[in-house]
């Protein structure tokens, strides 16, 4: 980004099926919970966060536990330990939600800031979550986006959190209160919407010897825990981002993702049975009137990937309930049908999902359009747009694409590692 924060760059993606092995980053969901975990158990070197360059979101998180690690253990020796501690989440809202009551749970007062699009992203929930729980949360700037300063210690006993606003609020919460000294429970007010992402965090809690109980109604947290490892965590290889050369594969390319495991509490694996499902359902013998249906509330991140898929594929589909990626890095249902559209797929955003009507996936002719690509600032949009150019059928200019850094910033080095043609330029001032 320059100056005045307008990007004057773009890659230029030609046409052209890949081939070769790529091997998927690490998870960037298990990696934030794990350099949490490895904090509170006393070292985050106990997190192995891989040899590749780090992501900006995960950059972001280990930045902040660094810096709590440092007030931690200077606390008692620091001239005024009351001061709030200034932390930037970037433009990461894992890194913001699970900071919040962590921070109160380790009774250190932070200011906690961010960029892009996150001083938008919901917050508000914390406050009716933390009533009485012995922590104030205030937004000294305009009283309702950050930046948010936390003050106070957390209170065990009883959280009362929706379930279908985000599923960070209860991973936070999760990872935080078993080191209180009381124990605590989570009640839900409302469905639990992607729920393999809590049950991820309470896999990585397990593997550093901390404890928690799924009931009928949430989740029961013993406290007087403590978290331990003897020898680093080392994550799975992140679905979300293996989505994108499945999908690439899908579409012609000739890719082989290794390695990724056949069971995972990853939500984004179901990528794999989803494009199974979708080639199934197009080679029908006898065509059906309704549309092939995806519910998206536990997948939200394989939306925009598994838009350009269906876009390849020659029937109907419809992708429900995914409210909830209007609040994400960009409205990514505004923006999946925009860009799917600049590409040619004729889609329809629907209040709560899109309709994709696909077109034949002819190996000898293209599928989408050349086109000049905006990715709203989003990480996954530029992704998604890079794997269809793959089969267009001239080049496709994406603008701000190093906006992949944020989750996978060797996205493009392993593009062209499988003979992708992607090309930089810069416009200048």
């Amino acid at each position: 980004m320059t100056e005045n924060g307008i990007d004057n760059s773009f890659m230029k993606v030609s046409p052209g099926l890949l081939s070769g092995r790529v091997s998927a980053p690490l998870s960037k969901s298990i990696l934030h919970r794990a350099l949490i975990c490895a904090m509170l158990a006393g070292d985050i070197s106990l997190a192995d966060i891989g040899s590749d360059t780090l992501s900006d979101d995960i950059c972001a998180t280990k930045e902040c536990l660094q810096e709590l690690i440092a007030r931690k253990s200077s606390q008692n020796a620091t001239a005024n330990p009351d001061a709030p501690l200034h932390l930037s989440c970037k433009e990461s809202g894992s890194t913001l939600r699970f900071l919040v009551p962590l921070a109160a749970s380790l009774g250190i007062p932070v200011i906690l800031d961010g960029s892009g699009r996150l001083p938008n992203r919901p917050l508000a929930e914390f406050t009716a979550i933390f009533e009485g729980k012995g922590v104030s949360l205030s937004f000294p700037e305009d009283g309702k986006f950050l930046p948010l300063c936390v003050q106070g210690q957390l209170h065990g006993g009883v959280f009362h959190v929706p379930g279908n606003i985000s599923s960070q609020y209860i991973t936070g919460l999760l990872l935080s209160l078993p080191i209180l000294p009381h124990d605590s429970e989570i009640i839900l007010t409302s469905p639990l919407e992607s729920e393999p992402y809590v049950e991820m965090t309470r896999d990585v809690m397990h593997a550093f010897c901390v404890a928690t109980e799924k009931t009928k109604t949430g989740y029961l947290i013993p406290g007087r825990q403590t978290y331990s490892r003897k020898t680093p965590y080392r994550g799975e290889p992140d679905f979300s981002q293996a989505a994108f050369w499945l999908v690439g594969e899908y579409l012609g390319s000739h890719i082989s993702v290794l390695p990724l495991p056949n069971e995972s509490f990853q939500g984004d694996s179901a990528i794999v049975s989803l494009l199974k499902d979708l080639r199934a359902y197009a080679a029908r013998p006898v065509p059906e009137d309704a549309p092939f249906q995806v519910d998206a509330s536990q997948i939200p991140d394989l939306v925009p990937i598994f838009s350009v898929a269906a876009a390849a594929t020659p029937c109907v589909t419809q992708i429900v309930r995914a409210s909830r990626l209007r609040f994400k890095e960009c409205d990514r249902l505004m923006a999946t049908q925009k860009i799917l559209s600049s590409l040619g797929v004729q889609i329809e955003e629907t209040e709560d999902g899109l309709i994709i009507y696909g077109k034949e996936n002819q190996v000898d002719k293209p599928i989408f359009a050349a086109c000049n690509i905006y990715p709203f600032h989003d990480h996954r949009m530029v992704m998604a747009a890079a794997i269809a150019a793959t089969r267009a059928d001239g080049p496709v200019n994406i603008s701000d694409y190093r906006a992949a850094d944020k989750s996978y910033p060797e996205f493009f080095r392993d593009f062209r590692a499988m003979g992708g043609h992607a090309d930089e330029f810069y416009l200048g001032k």
